[in-house]
């Protein structure tokens, strides 16, 4: 992967000022040492980042960084720039000041090598171009990914795990096997793990979910980390003996139909002793691997205990002032001032108030000669067509909250039809032709109002004197009647 260049990577001007070597001394001229410095040393980390690397070294970046045929001349002052301010570290000073048995093994890679660079840079004046320098920042990057990695992983659940289980989980990301060292240096400091060296083998121990720091291996790991293997072994081999008793049973079936009886029957008995081991071998599986679920389950009922422990204790400093006489204390007190309460509440509903106390009957004579003195001037019927609005339905469509005398309105329209003359049409002598644009009036829904003001005024005058209601056509002076009853409603409302 190419390194990720800045936008002035093509400016000739620029890099020709930032390829070249630094002066002797910052003193010189600071302006220009903070100025390539500030452009080199974000780049070396960000080049790092980009590719994974753990470790750089100067001969790295200078083919890293060639541009058209030449090299950065200051790089070397970067680098030991860059140990100065920790950004890099040689591995000595990354593995110093770790505490631990297992770091022995890795003396010779990682101190006593770099160590020697170390002392012949000092003599020489000048860093080995190929000695190596851990990047601190994304060597933590990496730790926390291969942690991660384990979290996620079927592994978790197993206490301790050698070495090379634990590569195996991310060989993808860091597949060397010393540039995985280093990370589990890493995790070591951090405290995320805690390394372990028995018997030409290297143990890891991940610190478990919700806690903040690892526990030290103890024999019970060390217990456990045994029965797992002696599981895996004794697996392995019964898969092995299972493996060669159906071997044995295909060869006894070959030998005998080539009719070599004799071979035959010597493969069963190897067959019979195979099917032995494998009884054998799997009574010891299922005795380990029942010890293994109950140390499982010892280990989950020791949580359980530990989560009954804490809630007595939550329990116990909630109710530290808490009693049963104090409870029931308080009970007795609450009732008894919602009985005052209740008490008072009645007391005050009942008491009256003597200003108010007027007899209610004299009142309603008060009210009646009120109504009986008011005149009620009722508006003049009106001459064109009542329009009603759909706001103010009918008064057939509205509810009975006014009682007006049907009595007294009937008088009134009569006296209304006495004054006018209605020349009533004749009686057509032929049958009634109904348009099915203008259907009868009882086949007509109520939801629209018949504008009856219009009809009665759209009719002939009527005739001097007195109406005369005719037998043949009761029908029609009904409906009149009845419109101008509506009509006349409508002017209260």
């Amino acid at each position: 992967m190419a390194p990720p260049f800045p936008s002035d990577w093509d400016d000739d001007e620029r890099m020709s000022f930032l390829f070249s070597a630094f002066k002797l001394s910052r003193d010189v001229d600071s302006a220009d040492w903070d100025s390539k410095m500030a452009f080199w040393t974000p780049l070396i980390i960000m080049h790092a980042k980009a590719q994974g690397l753990l470790t750089i070294s100067l001969r790295h970046l200078q083919k890293g960084f060639t541009r058209k045929g030449i090299s950065p001349l200051g790089l070397g002052t970067v680098v030991q720039e860059m140990l100065r301010q920790g950004s890099l570290q040689r591995e000595s000073d990354f593995v110093a000041g770790i505490t631990s048995g297992w770091v022995s093994w890795g003396v010779r890679e990682l101190v006593i090598k770099p160590l020697r660079w170390t002392i012949s840079s000092v003599l020489g004046g000048q860093l080995n171009p190929d000695e190596p320098f851990v990047v601190p920042e994304v060597m933590k990057e990496q730790a926390d990914v291969v942690l991660q990695k384990y979290r996620s992983s079927p592994l978790c659940t197993v206490p301790l795990l050698c070495e090379d289980d634990v590569h195996g989980l991310c060989k993808d990301l860091i597949p060397t096997k010393s540039a995985f060292q280093l990370v589990l240096l890493q995790l070591l400091r951090d405290k995320k793990v805690c390394l372990l060296q028995r018997d030409g083998e290297r143990l890891v121990k991940f610190v478990h979910g919700g806690s903040n720091q690892v526990t030290p291996i103890g024999d019970t790991d060390l217990g456990i980390y045994d029965l797992q293997k002696s599981e895996k072994l004794l697996s392995e081999r019964l898969q092995s003996a299972c493996d060669e008793s159906s071997r044995l049973t295909e060869e006894a079936k070959s030998f005998n139909k080539a009719g070599n009886k004799q071979k035959a029957l010597r493969c069963l008995r190897r067959r019979k002793v195979a099917e032995k081991r494998i009884s054998a071998l799997q009574s010891k599986l299922d005795t380990v691997q029942s010890i293994l679920e109950r140390i499982s389950m010892a280990e989950t009922d020791r949580k359980v205990v530990s989560a009954y422990q804490a809630g007595v204790s939550a329990l116990r400093s909630a109710l530290k002032d808490v009693s049963l006489e104090k409870t029931e204390s308080l009970v007795s007190q609450i009732q008894e001032f919602c009985d005052l309460q209740d008490d008072v509440n009645q007391t005050l509903s009942s008491v009256g108030i003597s200003d108010l106390d007027v007899d209610t009957d004299e009142l309603e004579r008060e009210l009646n000669e009120i109504l009986q003195k008011e005149e009620v001037d009722l508006p003049d019927v009106p001459a064109g067509p009542l329009i009603v609005s759909p706001q103010h339905p009918p008064l057939s469509h509205r509810g009975d909250n006014r009682d007006v005398d049907t009595d007294e309105l009937e008088r009134e329209l009569n006296e209304i039809l006495q004054k006018e003359e209605v020349d009533l049409p004749d009686v057509p002598a032929g049958p009634l032709i109904v348009s099915p644009q203008h259907p009868p009036l009882s086949h007509r829904g109520d939801n629209r109002a018949l504008d009856m003001s219009g009809m009665l005024s759209a009719l002939p005058d009527a005739p001097s004197g007195h109406l005369t209601r005719s037998p043949i056509r009761p029908s029609v002076g009904q409906s009149n009647q009845s419109a101008a009853l509506q009509t006349h409603r409508a002017l209260f409302q």
